[in-house]
């Protein structure tokens, strides 16, 4: 088994901090420890999401960023510094749907200390209170129990099951859709 030194922030444009994270916008100085986070952590992250380990991924990462089609957010312990996360806002609309997809991946050692829960509270104040939305949807598959008891101890409702929903993989998989409002937020 291939060890892997925790992986800490190069660059320090912290965005918003918690008690125990704090968040950054990604940027090409991330590109190595983002590579590494995925490449240590795909067989905890498959089959629920598959992310590509190749540095030209991280490049086009990047540009849908600049060109507006997400909002990303890298993760760090705020003690150590070390990433221990991604969560991305995606098809974020500001018209009258006032509304984002939210999607996270987290770092297996680092699962279950409380840090992704805090930063997505982080990410959703921003998203209310900063970019202005209404609601935020996460659609997880049902096999899925560790993100669906993470959505449900943040506060999302579940609203519905939606048959082959999202292409995962080579597949289109069923998922259940999770949303929290602005209105139920702080």
């Amino acid at each position: 088994m291939v060890k892997f030194a925790p992986l800490k922030a190069v660059f320090t444009q912290t965005i918003a901090r918690g008690e125990k994270v704090e968040l950054q916008f990604p940027s090409m100085s991330h590109k190595k420890i983002f590579v590494d986070f995925v490449r240590k952590n795909r067989t905890f992250h498959e089959p629920w999401v598959y992310v590509s380990g190749d540095p030209k991924f991280f490049d086009q990462y990047i540009r849908r960023i600049k060109m507006g089609k997400l909002l990303g957010f890298f993760v760090f312990t705020k003690d150590t510094k070390e990433f221990v996360g991604v969560i991305n806002l995606n098809s974020i609309r500001l018209d009258p749907f006032s509304s984002a997809s939210l999607g996270y991946y987290a770092d297996e050692k680092q699962s279950g200390n409380g840090y992704m829960k805090e930063a997505i509270n982080l990410v959703l104040e921003h998203a209310f209170l900063k970019i202005g939305l209404n609601r935020v949807e996460a659609n997880i598959q049902p096999g899925n129990k560790a993100s669906i008891a993470l959505v449900k101890s943040v506060g999302f409702t579940n609203e519905g099951f939606s048959r082959k929903f999202l292409q995962i993989g080579d597949k289109y998989c069923d998922h259940e859709r999770w949303a929290y409002l602005s209105e139920d937020f702080g």
